[in-house]
């Protein structure tokens, strides 16, 4: 069976520094006619990063479309033609002060498909060394440790929402 829509236009309705709104017209696959909306996002990582005493690093930030600190692994925005390793050492170096001698890959995901066609890749990290936190401007983190066994707990009692985090400890859980 043919599911794939045939894009015949597309038209870019806002222009932001993180995302772009478009609204395409689509060929269905009965040939009907419609339109998507879809937000274009840049890609991300995620972190789970596991110190010497095997506990993970944890974040606790304030986050404005859900009014909400939300707790997360360590994770951020890939820069514009940044390796995705690269990028996910610079940002748990950045959002916590640690620097990740060990990363693996643990495989990616698409937070939320049918509306962003974002991909956040997701990553193990071991032998960390204690650096320096240098958060973005307007950016406040707390940083946390936490073991496996108390971000289960989290995760059960719905104080860890975030889909990122609850997908990269399930990745390493399946992966170890």
């Amino acid at each position: 069976m043919n599911l794939k829509e045939t894009k015949k236009s597309s038209k870019n309705v806002y222009q932001g520094k993180l995302l772009n709104v478009f609204e395409d017209t689509v060929i269905c696959p009965d040939g009907k006619e419609t339109t998507r909306e879809y937000i274009k996002h840049s890609k991300a990582v995620c972190i789970i990063a596991f110190l010497s005493n095997n506990k993970v690093l944890l974040e606790r930030q304030y986050r404005y479309p859900c009014d909400e600190v939300l707790y997360e692994f360590p994770a951020g925005k890939i820069d514009k033609n940044e390796d995705e390793d690269k990028a996910a050492i610079r940002e748990l170096e950045e959002e916590t002060g640690y620097h990740a001698n060990t990363l693996k890959y643990l495989g990616y995901i698409y937070p939320s498909c049918a509306y962003t066609d974002e991909i956040i890749y997701l990553y193990e990290a071991r032998d960390l060394v204690k650096t320096k936190q240098n958060l973005d401007e307007n950016e406040f983190v707390e940083v946390l440790e936490a073991s496996l066994d108390e971000i289960k707990q989290l995760i059960a009692s719905n104080t860890i929402k975030d889909a990122k985090t609850i997908c990269a400890l399930q990745f390493y859980m399946l992966k170890k």
